[in-house]
């Protein structure tokens, strides 16, 4: 017959006890400071991680300077001017207008008066008009440039007068049609290109439109797109680099027309040259 009696349990001593449970307190401890010392070493690691990336952050930030942008702000789109901005802009404007002009040119010193006023962020364009004479002014927070067109003795003639923090190069000037109307949206413009503060370049772009036309946006050589301040059959417009306008796309009650732009430098006039002063 089968002996399903239960197996007889062994007697432990009180030594046998001892010794195994110290070595299992043993066992427990070495194996609790092997996690400690894990959590610190990958603790460590991340600190020297996150030490190391706010270096790179310190050096990308002090690698990364560079000259004070006299453009930052512009925006492609006008922007509606804060309190004071254009009546500050007009002042600026002909007191500088007024600062060029003198006894050998045909600039008028006084009389000048808003016929456009384009705000892009910080900066204020300005079309003005004095006695037949007419000038474009462009102001911002570190600059303030005018250029000033009148006639005398039948020649044009040019005066600029920049402002800033490091005065700028004359500008270069080119028309779209050599002075004869065109049949599309905008019936003729006038394009200057130059640099302010150490070389920085800008467009400036004034013209005038067919009647019943509302809104402008010029295409720019290097595709980006800049829309145009359009009132009382005017436009202006005027975009930080030397990029040119190759096309518009003009709308009015008919829907939008797009036009190419063709523009041809002048060179400098017949009689008085062109002037640059920076009082």
């Amino acid at each position: 017959m089968n002996d399903l009696s239960a197996p007889p349990v062994p007697e432990l001593s009180n030594a046998w006890i001892a010794s195994h449970r110290g070595q299992l307190v043993r066992e427990i401890r070495s194996v609790r400071r092997w996690r400690v010392s894990r959590r610190l070493a990958f603790s460590g690691i991340g600190a020297f991680a996150a030490a190391g990336a706010a270096a790179a952050a310190i050096i990308i930030v002090l690698s990364g300077t560079h000259a004070s942008n006299a453009f930052a702000g512009w925006t492609a789109t006008p922007t509606r001017p804060v309190s004071g901005q254009t009546a500050s802009a007009l002042t600026q404007c002909t007191s500088r207008l007024a600062s060029s002009a003198s006894g050998q040119s045909s600039v008028p010193a006084r009389g000048w008066q808003p016929m456009l006023t384009d705000t892009r962020g910080p900066f204020t364009a300005m079309i003005l008009q004095s006695n037949g004479a007419t000038a474009t002014c462009l102001t911002g927070p570190s600059f303030t440039t005018t250029l000033a067109n009148a006639t005398q003795g039948g020649a044009s003639q040019h005066i600029m007068s920049s402002g800033s923090a490091s005065a700028g190069q004359p500008p270069s000037i080119s028309v779209m049609g050599l002075g004869r109307p065109s049949t599309g949206p905008i019936s003729q413009a006038t394009q200057q290109q130059a640099t302010i503060n150490g070389g920085q370049p800008y467009t400036f772009l004034q013209g005038q439109v067919q009647v019943g036309v509302t809104a402008v946006t010029l295409t720019l050589s290097d595709n980006s797109h800049v829309q145009a301040t359009v009132a009382d059959g005017s436009l202006v417009a005027w975009w930080p680099g030397n990029a040119h306008p190759t096309s518009a796309q003009a709308t009015s009650n008919s829907g939008v027309t797009t036009q190419q732009l063709t523009f041809t430098p002048i060179s400098p006039p017949n009689g008085p040259p062109s002037q640059t002063r920076t009082p």
